[in-house]
């Protein structure tokens, strides 16, 4: 029999800064600042307030859906309560759960990755293979001691390790700016994007518009949070205000330091750092490498528990075993369903990690792996994105509710935009990246191929027709 989850656990602030921490506030110093500055080059911070503002189209459904539906099932129980269609809502459910082990898996590699391409490129230490590997398997531990426990912690959790890295590197970011001598508005100039226009949106797509997706990951809190017919959805418009300011004034702060030698700062393994070893030496450097590699080791396992509880809802519908939605009689967690996606961690990590080091090498099989989840990740992410977007006007039409402008015009929109970053993420690839070709579809036909298995089993379907705003 299934478990309750336990009420009120999580305040509003406590929604706020998990959002903030899935989102990541170490991410602008490397990587999602490298992927705007890669494309669009000195305009970067301009890609991240454009891509964040244009990102509020995309906010509405969820919006709208987390004020009326509070259950542990998130996104596919919004699709649900549209359609009634279990293959379609339940296969969202599915999607969502890759995106995070997806997730989990890459960012565990790029802990690892990261420290050992950190360590040798700023002070010419190698460090010996085993135990980058081991690095890579810290993340899922550690995910399993938090994730097995009451939500309670991982909210202090994303609360003191996010305040910390907002503090760190907004003042990081500041000390670069007042002793950089090439500040200026050149970088809010979108003439002056590498490739013009369509360098800039493709910049904005990768770096800014993909960056800000973990907003959405408290929308499967909502069992657990106080008052979440209003919570969720204010924690999301805050988180996303917050952040996207901060990013933006991060990633200012990269290319005013970095000014004409903003190349140079690509080719190093993470911008940010480049700028902050030429102004501050290394000791600085070092200590906002430190930093880095916590917050991205606290965000990946931060994130688990919205897996843990996907998985749950779809195990407590009977679309998955029943152990799975099992509760902890003292944490309220559902604990079988965090072991569970600890396994599949590990088993993705080394599973993933033997083949394409064996075929390509220690760091381009490291590299591969953590890209080849990447895509996978982000992909399922738009296409569920997409499907609750042109959900909503069916949904708010049941209800008599339908506002053309707020409910068709914004949304779709943020499908078209989301539907050109699925095209930039896809095309072009070269082996081994284009084995996503193969699993996706694949992801998506089992994903089928178990609700259809399961189809003559006692499967709940909700319809939230009688929740009120």
């Amino acid at each position: 029999m299934a478990g309750t989850l336990r009420k009120d656990v999580i305040t509003f602030w406590g929604l706020v800064f998990y959002a903030i921490m899935v989102i990541s506030p170490a991410g602008p110093f490397a990587f999602t600042g490298a992927s705007a500055m890669d494309y669009a080059g000195k305009t970067a911070p301009l890609t991240f307030l454009i891509g964040g503002l244009t990102l509020f189209l995309a906010v509405i459904a969820v919006y709208v859906y987390s004020g009326r539906i509070s259950n542990a099932g998130g996104y596919y129980k919004f699709v649900e309560a549209t359609f009634n269609n279990k293959y379609f809502s339940k296969s969202v459910g599915f999607y969502y759960l890759f995106v995070v082990l997806s997730s989990i898996i890459g960012s565990s590699i790029l802990l690892g990755w990261f420290t050992w391409i950190g360590l040798e490129t700023m002070i010419g230490y190698s460090l010996p293979f085993v135990y980058v590997i081991a690095i890579s398997f810290i993340t899922p531990v550690i995910y399993l001691v938090v994730g097995y426990l009451s939500l309670n912690y991982s909210q202090r959790i994303a609360v003191t390790v996010g305040l910390i890295d907002l503090a760190f590197y907004l003042a990081l970011s500041i000390a670069i700016i007042l002793k950089s001598p090439y500040n200026g508005l050149q970088y809010f100039n979108i003439m002056n994007s590498n490739d013009g226009l369509h360098g800039f949106f493709l910049g904005m797509i990768v770096g800014g518009f993909v960056a800000f997706s973990g907003y959405g990951s408290i929308v499967v809190l909502a069992e657990e949070a106080k008052m979440p017919a209003t919570s969720i959805k204010k924690a999301i418009i805050t988180s996303l205000v917050i952040m996207i300011s901060y990013d933006t004034f991060v990633i200012y702060a990269n290319v005013a330091g970095a000014g004409p030698h903003l190349p140079a700062a690509l080719h190093y393994f993470a911008p940010g750092l480049f700028v902050t070893k030429n102004y501050y030496g290394m000791d600085v450097t070092l200590a906002a490498f430190f930093v880095f590699l916590v917050s991205a080791l606290i965000s990946t396992v931060i994130f688990g528990n919205s897996a843990a509880r996907d998985l749950f809802s779809l195990a407590r519908d009977g679309i998955l075993p029943p152990v799975f939605a099992k509760v902890h009689d003292k944490y309220g967690s559902p604990y079988m369903a965090v072991i569970t996606v600890f396994v599949i961690a590990i088993i993705g990590i080394g599973f993933g990690l033997i083949p394409l080091v064996h075929y390509y090498g220690e760091n381009y099989g490291m590299y591969y792996l953590l890209v080849i989840n990447a895509i996978v990740g982000s992909t399922f992410t738009l296409v569920y994105h997409i499907i609750i977007n042109e959900s909503l006007p069916f949904f708010m039409y049941r209800l008599k509710e339908l506002k053309p402008l707020v409910h068709i015009a914004g949304p779709t929109i943020a499908s078209g935009i989301i539907g050109i970053a699925m095209y930039y993420s896809l095309t072009g690839l070269s082996y081994p990246l284009s084995l996503i070709y193969a699993i996706i579809p694949i992801l998506v036909v089992l994903s089928l191929f178990i609700i259809y298995i399961m189809r003559n089993r006692s499967i709940r379907m909700d319809t939230f027709t009688g929740v009120k705003q």
